[in-house]
């Protein structure tokens, strides 16, 4: 026969607490002026947590007057106060408290290597709190994002702002952004915008974090363009060149050639020189858009409008100006155009000894493009 008397335990740990008996530990916890110091049982701290067994295994820990002596500034006082009760009892009640001081208690639980209860919040704020991780994914991934265990607070943040990238590419954090952070953003392929728009955003990160360069690029001497290279040169193997438009890539990014390399100029002169022509730098595809499927390149589309619209208005002039044959000419059927130009653009562009999607995606929309046109 056995009986559970696990409650009557739980609230003589939190007796102890409370009543602060034969404690031996004093915890400073919080940055100036917002410290608070608390009480409590080494032995207790030492086979409820990884953290505090490892401070009290090292020999050197201080101690003042019999009592051991920690300190930690990276925890709110308002968090480690409910994580001490938690060590003792064995609860914590996080359904009602408000979301800011929640994602406290999780990086307090994080830091004190309390695996359990880590992702026991994370999950929660995830499943309950996602609004308020919309509203600020920025701020909590800063928050978050070095600490090793919350990797799914980290994706969840990192989803939101690639779905939504104007939430910290237009805003005032975004020239403070750490370069570690903004390298793992640009290397994803979900983030939802054109490459062009990275290249502006990525200007405009870098010049921020050189004061003494001048804004007008074209007043730049080697020495600024050596700095620059310098801010920029973990952050240019991820743009995707190749998917900016030849008409924005002389506008935008030719003033900044001298960050490139002589390689990387070269290559990108083919590609826009040469039909057909496979880069050989910065082969990373396209981006995907929110929705996963990839974007169609605009220049295509204008290009394939452009042409079959000339060919409409070609032929429209030849039957109209019956003075000049009595049987004009007849230029190539659209149709067999259309054919002649997708079967060339998919052996000479994207066979690859698979078809991707984005090509069965510009063939569909070619089709469409040109039903719109002959109607």
């Amino acid at each position: 026969m056995s009986c559970n008397f696990e409650s009557e335990v739980s609230k003589a740990f939190e007796k102890l607490l409370k009543n602060e008996t034969d404690y031996n530990v004093i915890i400073c916890i919080g940055e100036e002026p917002n410290v608070k110091e608390f009480h409590a049982h080494h032995i207790m701290l030492r086979c409820r947590s990884e953290y505090f067994n490892k401070i009290f295994s090292d020999e050197n820990i201080e101690k003042k007057d019999g009592n051991y002596i920690i300190k930690n500034s990276n925890i709110v006082p308002q968090a480690f106060e409910s994580i001490l009760k938690y060590l003792y009892t064995g609860h914590i009640n996080i359904i009602n408290i408000n979301e800011p001081d929640l994602l406290n208690i999780l990086i307090a639980s994080d830091e004190l290597k309390l695996k359990r209860l880590t992702k026991f919040t994370e999950d929660f704020i995830i499943e309950k709190h996602h609004q308020f991780l919309r509203n600020d994914p920025v701020g909590i991934l800063q928050a978050v994002y070095y600490r090793k265990l919350l990797v799914k607070l980290q994706e969840f943040c990192l989803r939101s702002i690639c779905s939504e990238p104007k939430i910290l590419f237009n805003s005032e954090k975004f020239i403070n952004l750490p370069a570690s952070l903004l390298e793992i953003i640009l290397k994803r392929n979900d983030l939802n915008l054109t490459e062009i728009e990275i290249w502006d955003y990525l200007i405009k990160w870098g010049s921020s974090q050189e004061t003494v360069l001048k804004q007008d690029v074209s007043e730049w001497n080697q020495e600024d363009i050596n700095i620059f290279k310098g801010i920029l040169q973990n952050f240019i193997p991820l743009i995707r060149f190749y998917e900016i438009s030849s008409e924005d890539y002389y506008n935008k990014v030719k003033p900044y050639e001298g960050i490139l390399s002589k390689e990387l100029k070269d290559d990108i002169l083919k590609f826009y020189m040469v039909p057909g022509y496979k880069q050989e730098f910065n082969i990373n595809g396209s981006r995907c858009s929110n929705n996963g499927k990839y974007r169609i390149k605009s220049s295509v589309i204008k290009n394939i409008s452009s042409f079959f619209s000339k060919i409409n208005y070609y032929q429209d002039i030849i039957k109209d100006d019956e003075t000049k044959q009595t049987s004009p000419p007849e230029l190539p059927s659209p149709h067999l155009v259309l054919y002649i130009f997708l079967w060339i653009s998919l052996s000479l562009t994207y066979f690859d000894g698979i078809i991707l999607s984005e090509t069965l995606e510009s063939i569909f929309l070619c089709f469409f493009i040109h039903y719109l046109i002959i109607k």
